[in-house]
């Protein structure tokens, strides 16, 4: 359904602005998504634990043509190597096999992934709602970061798995509601391409990012069996195909990983995955119920309108029609992972981003609701229509600045690390760390803490678990950092580092050390 005309009281100069506004509208997003994705892109925001670990992956498979994480012992296959899929992994590997390893072209990548998920959320928001709910989707991601923690402009700078797995989604989105309104209950050819199209977007996220195969199967499910029992607009075809090949991508990315890895080393990698899930994943703890249930709620995000605006979708999406079937499946894939994301999960934010990405759908389309019927009725609602305009206005600009705040003034400080490194530190001599960015930055002969540490490190900090305990120090390296993680996590004894090793440089958060 398309967005509601303007009233026919509306004034020409009105209709005027109006019309130049939307006319003006796309042509200063494309700006905007020039601005905030590329420019200053290796530095901002600086890299970390995670986009390093990450980038390990490609690296280790061009240098070596290793497809594992690596550490001065020698290969690690889990990690990294099943955190985030071959979907972001072996595009990168091509990026440094033609262009060298670098940040930069890892991050390329990303923002390729960012420009799919961009035109592919657009469409769909056009698709369901008219060019102006489009368009205002594309606005809202802009401003999905909050005072605090990160949004879709800081995701779609880093090498992790959120946005490409969104891109994928959104692509998945896009066929299954294309399929539904191809086929009306009738099956056709292009139902059927785009129903297998709809599996692959669905089945490719899966294999993206693991917190995925939580939510999408299960809302796919779902959203088949209301259609069978309430809705009766979409085809078997469309129940069925969609799941059947979501599921079956994701069950052949875990063959390959068994096939490739060999029974050990697969079988070690279930263990960490079950691992990092109860640390992370399913902690059904009240501290991180409570946390991530603020972060849904405060004002700075969408200006406090997300679950608001899941609700009035709930309630628009009791028509029994395509539109209805449509909005449905938003509603179940949303609702579904903030359920999750408060109920078991350790409540980072990071986490809920998928969601409240999609979210900029339901509430483009609730802000238009709300202010043409503010808009078409009496002088206070006008009034508050012009209020309420102001706010939209106040809590998508705020974000946007604090992104554009953070890109314009980059922080180059890992890589000033790196250069200082490469002068003054023997490529030949291993340097114990758990700062796996610097990996990526130079080619010295790093040793890493087990990665199974990870896990307790997020338990201590997290939820009140025991602390780290990890004796890296005593196989006495030559050179030790403590960067920003080391130092969070308190992975390395102070005690030890100030008795036997003397500072040689720092550079922000980076410390370098040397054994006395």
């Amino acid at each position: 359904m398309l967005t509601r005309k303007a009233p026919a009281a509306i004034s020409p100069h009105t209709r005027s602005f109006l019309h130049i506004l939307v006319r003006l509208w796309p042509l200063v997003l494309l700006l905007a998504t020039c601005l905030v994705l590329f420019l200053n892109l290796p530095y901002a925001p600086r890299t970390w634990f995670d986009e390093g670990s990450h980038l390990h992956v490609p690296k280790t498979l061009v240098q070596h043509g290793v497809y594992a994480d690596i550490s001065s012992e020698g290969f690690r296959y889990y990690g990294p190597t099943v955190g985030v899929g071959p979907t972001v992994m072996l595009p990168i590997a091509l990026m440094f096999n033609l262009f060298d390893v670098g940040i930069t072209q890892g991050r390329l990548v990303i923002v390729l992934y960012a420009l799919v998920a961009l035109a592919s959320l657009y469409a769909l928001g056009q698709k369901l709602h008219g060019h102006v709910a489009g368009l205002l989707v594309l606005t809202l991601l802009f401003a999905s970061r909050t005072f605090n923690y990160e949004g879709f402009i800081e995701y779609s700078r880093q090498v992790l798995g959120e946005t490409p797995g969104l891109a994928f989604l959104s692509l998945g989105l896009l066929a299954w509601v294309a399929a539904l309104h191809a086929g009306k209950n009738l099956v056709t050819r292009r139902s059927w391409l785009l129903s297998v199209l709809a599996g692959l977007g669905f089945g490719l996220a899966l294999v993206t990012k693991n917190q995925f195969v939580l939510i999408i199967p299960v809302a796919l499910v779902a959203v088949g069996v209301l259609d069978w029992l309430y809705y009766r607009v979409g085809t078997w075809q469309l129940r069925i195909v969609p799941v059947l090949i979501a599921c079956g991508c994701f069950g052949l990315w875990v063959l390959a990983q068994f096939q490739f890895l060999g029974p050990g080393s697969f079988l070690e990698n279930m263990q960490q995955t079950r691992q990092a899930a109860g640390g992370a994943i399913f902690v059904f703890d009240m501290g991180a119920t409570l946390r991530a249930g603020k972060y849904l709620l405060q004002p700075d995000l969408y200006g406090g309108l997300l679950i608001p605006a899941l609700l009035y979708a709930a309630w628009r999406a009791r028509r029994r029609d395509a539109q209805g079937l449509s909005e449905a499946l938003l509603v179940i894939i949303i609702g579904l992972w903030l359920t999750w994301f408060v109920g078991a999960s350790l409540g980072w934010p990071r986490y809920a981003f998928p969601a409240v990405a999609l979210g900029a759908l339901l509430i483009a389309r609730a802000l238009i609701d709300l202010l043409t019927w503010l808009r078409n009725g009496t002088t206070v609602q006008r009034a508050l229509a012009v209020l309420g305009t102001g706010y939209a206005a106040l809590f998508m600009l705020v974000p946007f600045a604090l992104s554009t705040n953070a890109i314009v003034h980059p922080d180059d400080t890992a890589h000033r690390f790196a250069a200082y490194l490469d002068d003054h530190v023997p490529q030949d001599t291993v340097v114990e760390t758990w700062e796996p960015e610097l990996g990526v930055l130079t080619d010295h002969r790093y040793h890493y803490p087990p990665i199974e540490l990870l896990d307790t490190a997020v338990r201590h900090q997290w939820l009140g678990g025991p602390p780290l305990v990890y004796d890296g120090l005593q196989d006495a390296p030559v050179y030790v950092v403590v960067g920003s993680f080391g130092g969070y996590t308190g992975i390395y004894d102070t005690v030890i580092l100030e008795q036997k090793y003397m500072e040689e440089h720092s550079i922000g958060s980076y410390v370098l050390f040397r054994r006395r």
